[in-house]
């Protein structure tokens, strides 16, 4: 295989021979160690494959056998280059998009999240994308690992999540709200805290010395369940010092502070006209838009299909088109009562509060007072809750 395309670089030709002494001369070319190969016999003497270079070198055993030589075929790298130079401008170009290919090749030119409502992915890559991950970054320069533990920091409700980098997209593989599947370490050690500001209502301690009790008050970052065990000896001297990783669950008593408003006065839109269009092309961050038709009101809603180039499934460019869509509309100056608007801000209250039921928290009171305040009506107070509020903390 190597021979075939070191031949093939350097340029090789079919070549056949005919005279009166064909024998004689190969006898010479093999004798001068001049390599040629597949012989084969023709009507008036021997075709053959000989290198380039060497076909010039045998003019003189042609002259002395008094035989002549034909070119059949051409066949190499130099011999494509000289039948191709009048296209060397097309071979450049096909060259230079290759490179160019291969250098956009080693960024991240698209981030995707999986597992999530669009509304919630979108919120997540624009996060990624203006803290980690700016579109364009150095492939190399991208630590998943890094990236996974920072994302379980910055999103609280995440239990699992997977980086993968695949052709020049990053993709996010997550879960919410589930418990993570925990791994038993035996050589974990730590105290179970409070990740609040609590009053305990509920204690269980499983392993380790309960700091706390129930109706005490707690402050973020206080000791509930210690992980430090002490041995005493018949004097209540300690003897051994050991060291567990704290067990148990802490509930305690916890306040939210709620707020909203409805304003009695407002403007309601009202789209008018038909939706206009226009393409957008783009490289990167530069945009060129070639025609934008007019329209027929200064207020209009703007909404964005990004269409990105793909060679293949993974394999984003940072170039494409975006069709942007304007909805002309005008603003009508409307008025509710305060019944309504008070109707409205119940129905808000009531879904924050099934979202607290749904995560596990116990209502205890619901302290939110709805009163009009001037031009609005406002849901003022707090709500309080029962919750888990322990945290195992590593010791250092």
């Amino acid at each position: 295989m190597l021979l075939k395309l070191l031949r093939y670089l350097f340029g090789f030709v079919r070549v056949e021979v005919c005279g009166f002494a064909p024998e004689r001369l190969m006898n010479l070319l093999i004798k001068d160690e001049i390599v040629i190969w597949d012989i084969a016999e023709t009507e008036h003497g021997y075709s053959f494959y000989i290198g380039r270079k060497n076909l010039l070198n045998i003019k003189p055993y042609l002259q002395k056998t008094n035989m002549k030589l034909k070119v059949v075929s051409r066949i190499g790298l130099p011999y494509f280059f000289k039948r191709n130079r009048r296209r060397a401008t097309f071979g450049i170009g096909c060259l230079i998009f290759v490179a160019l290919i291969y250098t956009l090749s080693l960024f991240v030119w698209e981030v995707k999240v999986t597992g999530e409502d669009h509304i919630v992915a979108e919120e997540m890559i624009k996060h990624i994308e203006k803290n980690y991950i700016p579109l364009g970054t150095l492939k190399s320069d991208i630590d998943c690992s890094k990236l996974e533990a920072d994302l379980r920091k910055d999103f609280e409700d995440i239990s699992w999540i997977s980086c993968e980098l695949k052709g020049t997209g990053l993709t996010i593989h997550l879960e919410e709200g589930m418990q993570p599947k925990t791994i038993e370490d035996n050589n974990i050690v730590g105290d179970v805290i409070a990740v609040k500001n609590a009053s305990i209502t509920k204690m269980i301690t499983r392993q380790g010395t309960p700091v706390a009790k129930v109706n005490d008050k707690v402050k973020k970052g206080d000791i509930l369940i210690s992980g430090t065990i002490y041995i005493y000896d018949d004097n209540n001297e300690v003897m051994e010092t050991n060291y567990i990783a704290a067990d148990g669950d802490v509930y305690g008593k916890t306040s939210y502070k709620y707020n909203d408003y409805v304003d009695l006065n407002y403007y309601e839109k009202e789209y008018i006209d038909e939706p206009v269009k226009h393409i957008t092309l783009f490289f990167m961050d530069y945009c060129l838009t070639p025609y934008m038709p007019g329209i027929s009101s200064e207020k209009y809603d703007t909404y964005t299909q990004l269409h990105k180039l793909r060679i293949f499934e993974n394999f984003y460019l940072p170039v494409g088109y975006k069709v942007i869509t304007r909805k002309p509309y005008k603003l009508t100056n409307m008025t509710r009562d305060e019944q309504t608007a008070a109707d409205i801000l119940n129905d808000r209250l009531d879904k924050k509060i099934s979202e607290f039921q749904e995560n596990g928290l116990e209502i205890v009171k619901n302290g939110v007072t709805i009163e009009k305040a001037g031009d609005r009506v406002e849901a003022k107070g707090k709500i309080v809750v029962v919750e888990p509020i322990g945290k195992l903390v590593k010791h250092n």
